[in-house]
C-alpha cells in the first residue's frame, strides 16, 4: 500500500508544482520592481541635469565667482554620474542575476570626490573658523582615508577578477 503522499497527484507532486510557480511570480515581480528602479532613475538623472542647466544660468545670472559655478557644475555632473553608475549596476544585475561589489566601490567612491569638493568649497567660500574650521578639516581627513580604502578594495576586486575562471560572455558595459 502506497502512503498517500506519494501517489501522483498527491502532496510530494503539488510540492514541486507550487515552489515553482511562487519562484516565477517571485521572479516577475523582481524584474517589475527592477524596472520601476530604472525609471526613477531615468527620472533622477534628467532632473539632475535639468538641475545643473538651472544652476549654471542661476550662477552665471547672479554673477557668481568662476569657482562656485564649477563646483555647482561638478558637483551637478558627479551626482549624474552616481546616477548613472546606478543604472548600470542595475542592469548588470538583471543580466547577470548577481550583485557584484565594483559597481558599488565606484558609486562610492564618486559620491566621496563630491563629497569632497563641496567641503573644499566651503572652505574657500565661507569664513570658517574655530570648530567650524576643525570639523570640516576632520572631514576632509577621514574623506581622504575612505577615499584611499576605496581605491585599494576596487584594485583588489579588479585584481582578483584577473584571476577568477572565465564565465559565459556577458555584453560589454556601454
Amino acid at each position: 500500500m502506497t502512503a498517500p503522499s506519494d501517489r501522483p497527484g498527491g502532496e510530494h507532486a503539488r510540492q514541486g508544482v507550487i515552489p515553482g510557480a511562487v519562484e516565477r511570480a517571485l521572479a516577475g515581480f523582481e524584474v517589475g520592481l527592477y524596472a520601476a528602479v530604472g525609471a526613477l532613475l531615468g527620472v533622477a538623472a534628467v532632473l539632475v541635469l535639468a538641475g545643473a542647466v538651472g544652476g549654471l544660468y542661476s550662477d552665471v545670472s547672479h554673477r557668481r565667482g568662476a569657482v562656485s559655478i564649477g563646483v555647482t557644475i561638478l558637483d551637478r555632473v558627479l551626482l549624474a554620474l552616481i546616477v548613472a553608475e546606478l543604472v548600470y549596476t542595475l542592469r548588470l544585475v538583471l543580466r547577470t542575476h548577481q550583485v557584484v561589489a565594483e559597481p558599488f566601490l565606484v558609486i562610492g567612491l564618486i559620491a566621496v570626490v563630491r563629497r569632497i569638493l563641496v567641503v573644499t568649497a566651503q572652505l574657500e567660500t565661507l569664513a570658517i573658523s574655530g570648530r567650524a574650521l576643525t570639523n570640516n578639516l576632520l572631514e576632509l581627513g577621514l574623506l581622504s582615508v575612505l577615499t584611499l580604502a576605496l581605491a585599494v578594495a576596487l584594485y583588489l576586486v579588479r585584481r582578483t577578477d584577473r584571476f577568477q575562471p572565465a564565465e559565459p560572455a556577458t555584453q560589454p558595459r556601454s
